[in-house]
């Protein structure tokens, strides 16, 4: 069974020169760092002094514990299930939206009741700092059976409304970091079979394509230009990256109104670890085939590669492009962090 996580905190969201954020090719974590300016982007300036901006926890509520006071998992006994949560945040987190994923499958979901619509992301704007905000996450799971046992897995986005303009701002800088929490989710009746089409988005994304290649020094140096890496140095973490056109781009990329545009992913790194991934257009997961998932095992030496087309005629003026990737089985490698990874979001605008 996967490690449960009740709490995650963003540590820190801090304002420092030079713009930090993740490097296109590693996908490592990092705190949520920028630079002030009086832009719609506070992420970009030059000044040097180090300004706190704020801190954001979320967590599960109202859950039920065994007489060793570890966590019991979540119960699914038909129709909708509602899973209890909360957020507090302070400063500048108070703008914040969840992913939430069942085994590894993007799941939509309705915020507080069933008359709510169905969506794959609620956004939050917090009123007031360090105060618990409760809401429920209210879904039918897309996926489960009778006797399953899977992991649910709640994923938050800092400032995921938040898009470049190219005018006034060209960089998501800090914004949409993500933490995970999640938690066991036991079966005890088969998922309700849902229509989920109004939340679906299956013309954006076609001819997916998953490969392997062997992982190169030509790319090992891209991925570390400063320091030489080895087969060893790459065997505990995880690295990906995102490509268009066959380019890595970071932050934006100028497309064409109509046409195609060509978007290959890479993972890699840690032998034995599956995830399966996801592609996102401004927070909506595409689906190629009624799939929404891409599963893949990294495997030593080789690199996990994800070929697809995106048809642009489908896309709004500015899109943020992003994939994720869910560990399915984090919990067989107890000695190291297996986390979800995030590619850093692209702007795609005509």
């Amino acid at each position: 069974m996967r490690k449960l996580w009740i709490y995650v905190f963003i540590v820190i969201i801090a304002i420092v020169a030079g713009c930090s954020h993740k490097n296109q090719s590693t996908n490592e974590p990092d705190s949520l760092n920028s630079t002030t300016n009086t832009t719609n982007n506070p992420f970009e300036t030059d000044q040097k002094d180090t300004v706190i901006m704020g801190s954001m926890s979320h967590r599960f509520d109202n859950l039920l514990f065994d007489e060793k006071g570890q966590v019991l998992p979540l119960q699914y006994n038909g129709g909708e299930l509602n899973i209890d949560y909360s957020v507090s945040a302070s400063g500048e987190a108070k703008n914040v939206g969840f992913l939430v994923f069942i085994d590894g499958i993007p799941q939509p979901y309705k915020m507080n009741t069933s008359e709510a619509p169905y969506e794959y992301m609620h956004i939050f704007e917090l009123k007031e700092d360090d105060k618990d905000t409760p809401f429920t996450f209210v879904f039918s799971p897309v996926t489960g059976n009778e006797g399953d046992t899977m992991h649910v897995s709640v994923t938050s986005v800092y400032n995921p409304g938040f898009r470049p303009d190219m005018k006034e701002s060209s960089s998501y800088g800090g914004y949409h970091k993500t933490l995970e929490s999640g938690i066991s989710l036991v079966f005890n009746k088969d998922a309700e079979k849902i229509d989920f089409t109004s939340v679906v988005q299956q013309e954006i994304l076609s001819n997916v394509e998953i490969s392997t290649e062997l992982v190169t020094k030509e790319l090992l140096k891209k991925i570390s230009p400063l320091k030489e890496l080895s087969m060893e140095d790459i065997g505990k973490r995880v690295f990906t990256q995102l490509l268009v056109n066959n380019e890595v781009r970071d932050q934006n990329f100028q497309v064409d109104k109509n046409g195609i545009l060509h978007v290959t992913f890479k993972l890699f790194g840690h032998p034995g670890v599956r995830y399966k991934n996801t592609f996102y257009i401004n927070h909506n997961a595409l689906t190629y085939k009624e799939i929404s998932s891409f599963e893949t095992v990294i495997t030593e030496g080789n690199v996990s590669v994800f070929d697809a087309d995106i048809h642009l005629e489908h896309l709004e003026d500015y899109s943020t492009f992003y994939v994720v990737s869910v560990p399915m089985n984090a919990s067989d490698f107890p000695d190291d962090v297996i986390l979800l990874e995030k590619t850093p979001s692209l702007l795609l605008y005509k």
